[in-house]
């Protein structure tokens, strides 16, 4: 079973433990997503036991998800050298999770669709519409990666060096690029009907 974390002292400790790479689960005992979830991290971990893969109550604790920005549940939080690097947001496979680990990018099956999306959400801390895209993506069931590009320089250069902006929200859906929150791109890249 995946390690609970209980506190705030508790996952510097763990950063201390695992300083090159973590996973942490956010989840609440509410959500069935959440429950279907950790069955999935619980089985992935016993598959990796070696891995720092932990999980976070977030109805019980409450001071560690704010700190990284994380407002719905579950979310799959990675941390590389103690920095956040990659939250992914919904359900998983045990083959999305193995990604994580080899340096691949996430993959994800979109509901109900059967079409495989690979979608960034490249963000910065001082983006307002940066939340609005993320909040569209979620609504419309859409998992996707957050690349923070104010924490990640190597990807900040690989997007503006893509799309030849340098503004957020970037999004990246299976190559193509939309720089701010252009829904109607969004959708038809997507394929998401008005």
């Amino acid at each position: 079973m995946v390690e609970e974390i209980q506190d705030q002292n508790y996952l510097s400790n763990l950063i201390k433990r695992y300083p090159d790479f973590m996973m942490i689960l956010f989840y609440t005992d509410s959500s069935e997503k959440s429950k279907q979830a950790l069955v999935v991290l619980d089985s992935f971990h016993g598959k990796y036991p070696d891995v720092g893969i932990f999980r976070v109550n977030a109805s019980k604790v409450k001071d560690i998800h704010p700190i990284y920005g994380i407002d719905s549940v579950p979310t799959l939080l990675t941390l590389r050298k103690g920095q956040p690097a990659e939250y992914i947001f919904g359900i998983q496979s045990e083959d999305d999770y193995s990604r994580l680990l080899s340096g691949t990018k996430h993959v994800s099956k979109r509901e109900g669709k059967g079409q495989h999306l690979k979608v960034f959400v490249y963000t910065s801390d001082s983006c307002p519409w940066c939340g609005r895209a993320k909040s569209y993506l979620r609504k419309n069931s859409i998992p996707f990666t957050e690349v923070n590009v104010s924490r990640n320089s190597s990807a900040a250069q690989d997007i503006f060096r893509r799309s030849g902006q340098t503004g957020t929200p970037q999004i990246d859906i299976n190559g193509h690029i939309v720089v701010g929150f252009d829904q109607t791109k969004i959708d038809r890249f997507l394929g998401i009907k008005g």
